[in-house]
């Protein structure tokens, strides 16, 4: 990106489309003794100040991902996030055993009429529809969205207040969770994504749609998390024996 291609009309700030390019360099930086940009020369690349370009930086170095170090410069330590798909469901745990402190902001909770295609899959009337950004170190690292029956929620204890917090978990307090589906395919940031995860527009995002399910087949949960494509990524371990 040179300064030509920053976008001065996006409601992206120029620190984040900055930032978001130096993620990307960062992912790929072949030699972690070799020193990053330095501000100076960022500035002059930008075309921007070095106040700027600094805010870019200490975002990056707040998320682990570089490191400045007094009279030498500033270096990658190539931090990056997977989130490993498994039937504990559990992706807030991964990062508290990695010594990260994951952050969510709530951005919907409504109850609404369910749409004819919710009614036929979840089988009821009214349903509970969320949206949240997942974050570590104050960097967004997945948008989710998760459709539920109201009266499922409501037996759950789903709440705006508790909706932060492990969904599955609260979901296996009243009912059996049997299976759950995954599929994963790579798409564009469109618009409200780039803002929610901080990306410019057409940034590549991991999207991770799913449905679980009870034991007699019956949809509980559905919807999807929107990973971004630069720092994370998603592992899936499945159990070959066919009787486990």
């Amino acid at each position: 990106m040179s300064a030509e291609a920053l976008d001065r009309r996006s409601p992206v700030p120029l620190f984040l489309q900055i930032r978001q390019t130096l993620l990307g360099e960062v992912r790929h930086w072949s030699d972690p003794s070799e020193r990053f940009h330095t501000d100076e020369a960022l500035a002059a690349r930008f075309g921007v100040s070095k106040m700027t370009v600094r805010k870019a930086i200490d975002d990056l170095v707040d998320a682990g991902l570089l490191s400045r170090r007094r009279g030498s410069g500033t270096f990658v330590t190539d931090r990056a996030y997977v989130e490993q798909l498994s039937p504990s469901l559990d992706v807030a745990r991964q990062y508290f055993e990695k010594g990260e402190n994951p952050t969510v902001q709530i951005l919907g909770f409504t109850e609404r009429p369910a749409s004819i295609e919710e009614e036929r899959l979840l089988k009821c009337p009214r349903v509970v529809s969320l949206q949240r950004v997942r974050m570590v170190r104050g960097v967004p690292l997945a948008l989710d969205e998760r459709t539920l029956c109201a009266e499922t929620a409501k037996n759950a204890g789903l709440t705006k207040s508790t909706a932060g917090g492990d969904i599955a978990a609260r979901l296996k307090e009243v009912c059996v969770l049997d299976r759950a589906r995954w599929d994963l395919r790579a798409l564009p940031a469109d618009k409200e994504i780039a803002i929610h995860l901080c990306l410019s527009l057409g940034d590549p995002v991991l999207e991770r749609a799913m449905t679980y399910f009870t034991a007699d087949n019956e949809a509980v949960l559905f919807g999807r998390t929107l990973h971004r494509g630069d720092i994370v990524s998603c592992s899936v371990e499945l159990p070959l024996d066919r009787s486990a």
